[in-house]
C-alpha cells in the first residue's frame, strides 16, 4: 500500500533548461479530482500521473476511454487534448511530475506513444517513492537540475522496458517509428516500408492500424513536436528550423505548425515557457457535469 499523505504537497523547480530537458513542477494530491471531466485540456508539456488509490477514467481527443485504478500511470502528451479524473462522486490520490524537452520527445521512437497513454506499474509504493525522490531532489545548481532530469529519463526507461505490449505490435513497427521520428532521417516512406519487408501500401495501412496515424502524419507530428523546443532558441530562424526538420520552407513549416497547435511559430516564441492548461473544446456530451472542475 502506498504511503498516504494527509495534506497536498506541491514542488516547484527552477526555470532551468538542461540538455536533457526540463522539469516544471509536481506534487502529491490527496482526495483530488484530476483534471475534472468537463472538457478536454491541453497543457503543452508532458506529465506522468501515478494513481495511488481510487478509480476513474481517462479520455482524450484520439477517442481513448480507459478505466483507471490504483497502480495506473497516465502519460500526458503536450499536443493531445485529454482529461482524467475519479468516477462521479469519487476522489483519488495521485502523484505527478510535469516536464518538457526534445530529449523527452526522443522517447517517442522507443515506445512513448499517444496511442498508449495509460501504463501499469508493479508496485504503487515503490514507484511513489521513486517519484517522490525526484520531487525532493536538490535543485539549486545546474548540475543538480541535470541529475533531476536524468532521474526522470531513467524512470521512463524502466517503465517502458517493463510495460507489456497491449496491442500485439509487429516487430517492424518500432524500427519504423524510430526511422520516421529521427529528424535527420530523410528516407522516403517507400524506403522505410521496404526495410520493414512490406509493400508501401500495405505498410501505410498497417502503420495506421497500429498507431492511428499514417506514416506521413506520424513523421510530421514528431517533427512539429521537436519544433516547439527549437523555437525556444532565439538564435535559430524559422528558415533554419524548417531546413533542419525537413520542411519545404519557412512558410510551409509555419502553416503546418499553426494547423497543429493553433498558433503561429512566431507567436509561440513570445509565450512563456510553461503555458497553463485550458479547456480547448467540449468533452463528450455524456460526461457528468458534476464530476469535474471548470
Amino acid at each position: 500500500m502506498a504511503e498516504i499523505f494527509k495534506e497536498p504537497r506541491l514542488f516547484s523547480f527552477p526555470d532551468t533548461e538542461t540538455p536533457l530537458g526540463r522539469v516544471h513542477f509536481g506534487g502529491l494530491i490527496r482526495q483530488g479530482l484530476g483534471t475534472g471531466l468537463r472538457g478536454y485540456r491541453q497543457y503543452g508539456m508532458y506529465a506522468v500521473v501515478l494513481i495511488q488509490s481510487g478509480e476513474g477514467i481517462y479520455r482524450d481527443a484520439r477517442g481513448a476511454e480507459i478505466p483507471l485504478v490504483a497502480g495506473d500511470v497516465i502519460i500526458v502528451f503536450p499536443e493531445l487534448p485529454h482529461h482524467y479524473g475519479p468516477l462521479p462522486g469519487g476522489r483519488w490520490d495521485e502523484i505527478f511530475i510535469a516536464f518538457s524537452g526534445a530529449a523527452f520527445d526522443a522517447w517517442r521512437a522507443h515506445g512513448l506513444d499517444p496511442a498508449h497513454p495509460v501504463w501499469k506499474v508493479r508496485s504503487v509504493k515503490a514507484e511513489t517513492a521513486r517519484l517522490l525522490r525526484i520531487l525532493e531532489s536538490k535543485k539549486e545548481t545546474f548540475g543538480e537540475m541535470c541529475r533531476v532530469v536524468a532521474s526522470l529519463h531513467e524512470l521512463l526507461a524502466d517503465w517502458l522496458a517493463r510495460r507489456p505490449s497491449t496491442s500485439r505490435e509487429p516487430d517492424w513497427l518500432e524500427p519504423a517509428r524510430r526511422a520516421l521520428a529521427y529528424a535527420q532521417e530523410r528516407k522516403s516512406i517507400t524506403e522505410i516500408a521496404r526495410q520493414c519487408g512490406l509493400h508501401p501500401d500495405a505498410f501505410r495501412r498497417a502503420f495506421r492500424q497500429h498507431t492511428g496515424e499514417s506514416p506521413s502524419e506520424f513523421r510530421r507530428n514528431q517533427r512539429l513536436a521537436l519544433a516547439r523546443d527549437f523555437l525556444r532558441r532565439r538564435d535559430l530562424s524559422l528558415a533554419q528550423i524548417a531546413e533542419v526538420l525537413g520542411f519545404f520552407d519557412a512558410f510551409h513549416f509555419s502553416k503546418l505548425f499553426k494547423k497543429r497547435f493553433g498558433i503561429s511559430p512566431a507567436l509561440f516564441r513570445k509565450l512563456p515557457p510553461s503555458p497553463s492548461g485550458e479547456i480547448i473544446r467540449p468533452a463528450k456530451a455524456d460526461a457528468d457535469p458534476k464530476s469535474g472542475r471548470s
